[in-house]
């Protein structure tokens, strides 16, 4: 006798979701019974982050909340969703459905980005933002940002990811190390990289940026108010040149 027979819906729904959500997909092929149950929005429910509507309503497409559960989860692992300030996006880790952000250049404290002479906001058609920051010319290299603890995933392994390109002309980044700090909780770890293309701790993206890991961190099953905060820098005599920053990306280390 097919377990579906001997337990109602509402158990085996509430079973599939103690799983993960590729387990769900598999196990919709066993049976219709099952299917259903896997397909249905008391499943996926589950699988979605708690403030995940929230975060929705506030977006530039609040209108995602009238999709099915299902659905709106697997919009949300593959279209990254622009939130209302346009300065951070938020989608999903399709296999955990693990919470992942990118701050947008706007979004970030650019040392002297205010000033055209030395930065410019510019629209880039392969970024997600509106704009992104593209270096003119500075002796002086420092970004810094800063995200509410809270609005990751717990108990998490994320790294952290510097995400920018070169110009042709980029130059001044290879004559010294840029450092990178993650501070969380009052806990510093730092990190001294060479931004080169050459170098192999920077990898190409599909999205045809480039990505630098600029640090790691844990969340704790529950996390007290607090700021995970974030820092570049690059302050020696050389001159530095032709870099376009897309912004700061939090995600899920891949291998948890």
């Amino acid at each position: 006798m097919a377990i579906t027979e001997i337990l109602p819906r509402e158990c085996v729904c509430k079973i599939i979701s103690f799983t993960t959500p590729k387990d769900a997909c598999r196990s919709s092929a066993v049976s219709s019974a099952f299917k259903e149950c896997a397909d249905s929005d008391e499943t996926w429910e589950a699988f979605l982050p708690s403030d995940c509507r929230d975060l929705i309503s506030r977006s530039s497409s609040p209108n995602l909340i009238s999709l099915p559960t299902k659905q709106l989860y697997l919009h949300l692992s593959d279209h990254p969703l622009l939130l209302a300030d346009k300065t951070m996006i938020f989608s999903l880790v399709k296999e955990s459905g693990k919470k992942c952000y990118v701050i947008g250049g706007k979004g970030l404290c650019v040392i002297w980005g205010d000033t055209p002479l030395y930065w410019n906001w510019i629209c880039d058609p392969h970024s997600r933002f509106p704009l992104v920051a593209e270096l003119d010319h500075v002796w002086w290299f420092e970004v810094k940002g800063s995200l509410n603890i809270k609005l990751l995933s717990p108990k998490t392994q994320y790294d952290v990811f510097f995400v920018f390109s070169y110009a042709d002309y980029s130059d001044g980044f290879t004559e010294a190390p840029v450092n990178f700090s993650i501070s969380k909780a009052g806990e510093v770890r730092s990190l001294e990289v060479v931004i080169d293309v050459r170098e192999l701790d920077v990898k190409p993206r599909e999205d045809l940026w480039l990505e630098v890991k600029a640090g790691e961190f844990f969340t704790e099953e529950e996390e007290g108010e607090g700021l995970v905060e974030f820092r570049a820098w690059q302050t020696d005599a050389h001159i530095k040149e032709g870099i376009t920053i897309e912004g700061i990306e939090f995600r899920p280390t891949m291998n948890e």
